[in-house]
C-alpha cells in the first residue's frame, strides 16, 4: 500500500475527518481524494510535478494531499504564516507548477505571485474544476521510490531547505506511528497542529486514518478553549508543543480539574520539553499524561519516543522505534531508516553533508543513559527553535543587514519561558538608530514568529580566530 490509498480500505466505516467547515467520512475522503487526482492531471500536471498547498487545516486539504499522492505528484505545503515574498521563494525553488489554496489564504498567494518569473496557476481547493470531476477510481502508478511530499524546512544557511520524501518514506512513517502507538478505529484524536508541518500531517492525521479512526481537525490553537475542544471531539488523545503546554499552564485557572481530562496521552514533540515543564504540566493535569517523542522533518515522522505503556522519563525523548535506528557519533544524534528523506531537492551539497552512508545527521546532540533512554542536551546547529519553528539566525541578519544603519548583525536564540526560545539581536550600527527601527523593518520583511523580541546594540561582535562569530559568547549580552 502507498499513502494515496490509506482511506480506500475504510470506505464503509463512519469515521474519517471532523473539520469546523463539516464532517467527511471515509467514503468522502476517498471520493475527493479521486477527484482531486483526476482534476489535477486534467491540469496536465505530469510524475513528479510539484503541487504546492497554501491552506488552513481542513477536510479538502487532507483530500488534496491524497489526490497528489495518487497523481504521483509531490506535495508541496507551505507555511500560511509567511510573508509572500518568502512564499514566492519556496513557490520558485520547487519549481511550482499548480498552487491550491483555501479561502483565507488566497490574498497571501496573489500577493507571492509577482514576484514570480513564471506564476503557477492557483486554484481554490473548492474550485468547480475538481467538483466536476469524477469521483470513479483513479488509475494510480506511484512507486515506492516517487517523490511524495517536499516540505520546506529552515537551516543554518540561511534560506529555508526542501525536505523531499518519498512515497515509502511517508508510508513508513504512516504504519510506523499508528503500530508505536497502538492505534486503532475507535480512537479519535483532535488536532490543532498545522498540516503544513509533520507533526500534524504525519501523527495527528494520516496514522489514524491508515487504521479508520477520526480526526478531529481545528484551523488554530486556543489556550482557553482548547479543553473544551478536547470534551467535545470525545478526543482520547492530542498532539501539541511544549509552547502548547506552557500556555495551557498560564491558563489553568480556566482548565477542568484532572479528573475531568479524558485523553489516554498527549503527545509532545516539536521541541525539547524540559522536566521541569513536564512535571509542573503532569502536576496539573494528570500524571503520565504527556508523551515526549522526536522526530525531524528529515525523518518524516517520529523516530524515538518515550513508550506508550511502560515507564517514562521526563526530560528524555524516549528510544528509537523500530525498524528505526539511532546512534550517537561524538554526541550528535544519527538516525537511520525507511523514514530518511530521499534528499534536500535541488540541493546535492547539503545532502551530502547531511548525511554519513545511510546514516542522517541531525545536529541534535544527546546522551544516552544505563536504561537507553536518549535526552538531547543541545544543538551543534545554529538554529533557534522558536516554539517548534526552525528559525535560521542567517535569514534574520540578512535581512537586518540590509538597514542602512546596521553594520552588521547576529540573531540568537535566548530562553523564553513560553517559546522555549525567542529571537534576540545584536547589532553593530553605523550610526544612531533605535531598537523600534530596526523591529519595525524586520516586521515588513520577515514573517512575524522571526521577528527579535530584543535588540541589543554592541560595539563589535566577538569572533574566534578565524573571524567566525561566536554565538554562545553573544547570548550573555540578553542577561
Amino acid at each position: 500500500m502507498l499513502p494515496g490509498d490509506i482511506v480506500s480500505a475504510h470506505r464503509d466505516r463512519a469515521g474519517g475527518i471532523e473539520a469546523e467547515s463539516g464532517s467527511w467520512s471515509y467514503a468522502a475522503l476517498d471520493d475527493w481524494a479521486h477527484r482531486f487526482a483526476h482534476g489535477l492531471a486534467a491540469l496536465g500536471l505530469e510524475s513528479g510535478d510539484r503541487v504546492s498547498l497554501l491552506a488552513a487545516n481542513d477536510a479538502p486539504l487532507v483530500a488534496a494531499y491524497l489526490g497528489a499522492f495518487r497523481a504521483r505528484l509531490v506535495a508541496n505545503p507551505i507555511n500560511n504564516r509567511l510573508l509572500p515574498e518568502e512564499v514566492a521563494y519556496i513557490l520558485e525553488h520547487a519549481g511550482t507548477r499548480c498552487l491550491l489554496v483555501s479561502a483565507e489564504f488566497e490574498e497571501l498567494a496573489h500577493a507571492a505571485l509577482p514576484l514570480l518569473a513564471t506564476p503557477p496557476r492557483v486554484l481554490r481547493l473548492d474550485d468547480p474544476h475538481f467538483e466536476a470531476m469524477p469521483a470513479t477510481p483513479f488509475a494510480s502508478k506511484a512507486q515506492a521510490r516517487d517523490g511524495a511530499l517536499l516540505i520546506y524546512t529552515s537551516g543554518t544557511t540561511g534560506k529555508p531547505k526542501g525536505v523531499l520524501l518519498t512515497q515509502e518514506n511517508v508510508m513508513a512513517g504512516i504504519e510506523i506511528v499508528s503500530r508505536a502507538f497502538g492505534m486503532k478505529p475507535a480512537d479519535r484524536t483532535f488536532c490543532v497542529m498545522p498540516l503544513f508541518h509533520t507533526n500534524g500531517l504525519m501523527f495527528s492525521t494520516l496514522p489514524f486514518l491508515f487504521v479508520g479512526a477520526t480526526v478531529v481537525l481545528r484551523k488554530r490553537f486556543s489556550a482557553t478553549a482548547f479543553w473544551q475542544q478536547c470534551r467535545e471531539a470525545r478526543a482520547n488523545s492530542t498532539s501539541v508543543s511544549p509552547t502548547i503546554l506552557a500556555m495551557l499552564l498560564e491558563h489553568e485557572a480556566q482548565a477542568p480539574a484532572a479528573s475531568d481530562i479524558h485523553l489516554d496521552f498527549i503527545k509532545v514533540a516539536s521541541a525539547p520539553t524540559s522536566p521541569e515543564l513536564a512535571a509542573r504540566f503532569e502536576a496539573r493535569f494528570g500524571e503520565g499524561l504527556l508523551l515526549e517523542t522526536y522526530g525531524l522533518t528529515e525523518t518524516t515522522a517520529i523516530n524515538v519516543m518515550n513508550p506508550r505503556h511502560g515507564p517514562r522519563k521526563h526530560g528524555s525523548i524516549g528510544r528509537a522505534v523500530p525498524p528505526q535506528e539511532v546512534r550517537l557519533v561524538d554526541g550528535e544524534i544519527q538516525v537511520r531508516g525507511p523514514t530518511v528523506m530521499r534528499e534536500y531537492f535541488r540541493d546535492p551539497e547539503n545532502t551530502r553533508k547531511a548525511m554519513d552512508g545511510e546514516w542522517l545527521r541531525t545536529g541534535d546532540v544527546a546522551r544516552i543513559d544505563a536504561d537507553g533512554f536518549i535526552f538531547i542536551v543541545g544543538r551543534s546547529k545554529e538554529m533557534i527553535l522558536r516554539g517548534g519553528e526552525n528559525i535560521s539566525p542567517l535569514e534574520i541578519e540578512d535581512v537586518v543587514v540590509r538597514h542602512p544603519a546596521v553594520r552588521e548583525a547576529a540573531a540568537v536564540g535566548v530562553p523564553d519561558r513560553i517559546w522555549g526560545e525567542s529571537v534576540g539581536l545584536c547589532v553593530v550600527p553605523r550610526h544612531a538608530v533605535t531598537e523600534q527601527e530596526i523591529t519595525d523593518f524586520c516586521r515588513a520583511h520577515l514573517s512575524a514568529f522571526k521577528v527579535p523580541q530584543r535588540v541589543v546594540f554592541v560595539q563589535e561582535l566577538p569572533r574566534n580566530a578565524v573571524g567566525k562569530v561566536t554565538r554562545n559568547a553573544l547570548r550573555g549580552v540578553f542577561g
